[in-house]
């Protein structure tokens, strides 16, 4: 099977729980001709991302920054080995001050590509969140969490959780 149908095959299978989870938790019904279409234009719109450069805006250095106090901010990225389909997912949650709240590297095998292994980074730190007991500050699995912010950053404004993913290519296991 090729790293396209792979690939394919991930988001689809992502999309069909995520509306399994919206029927069973809230009752929300959908049709399948709109999941067909979620699926198709998900991956366009991956394939589109992987062929574009970085926006200016994206490109400027931009500094972390600390949240709002009170506020958890949770930073997530992964390191990705094509040739053997490893990545490593970091999970890094700090306090308005910078203070570290929680840490962990995640070792995942047979990952498609960087984009997968991105989405399973997003995945580790809703799940890291959960778990930390962090569920006022995420709104994905809408009966646990109350409200969520997504912001793509360069990876030199995400540097801890960068380097923290090199550290764990080092790992087997996972590590908090």
């Amino acid at each position: 099977m090729d790293m396209n149908s792979k690939k394919l095959i991930a988001i689809s299978l992502w999309a069909f729980w995520y509306k399994r989870n919206k029927l069973v938790n809230e009752g929300l019904k959908f049709e399948f001709h709109e999941i067909v279409g979620f699926i198709q234009s998900y991956v366009q719109d991956s394939s589109f991302y992987k062929t574009k450069c970085l926006s200016p805006a994206m490109k400027k250095n931009v500094l972390w920054r600390p949240p709002k106090p009170g506020v958890i901010k949770i930073n997530f990225d992964a390191s990705f080995t094509s040739n053997t389909n490893f990545s490593i997912s970091v999970v890094l949650a700090r306090d308005s001050e910078g203070q570290i709240m929680g840490a962990c590297t995640y070792p995942l095998l047979d990952v498609a590509d960087a984009f997968v292994a991105e989405a399973r980074a997003c995945e580790r730190a809703l799940y890291f969140a959960l778990d930390m007991g962090f569920r006022k500050h995420i709104q994905f699995l809408a009966g646990s969490f109350e409200e969520v912010t997504y912001l793509f950053v360069p990876r030199e404004t995400n540097k801890v959780a960068y380097e923290l993913a090199m550290v764990g290519r080092n790992r087997k296991l996972p590590c908090f």
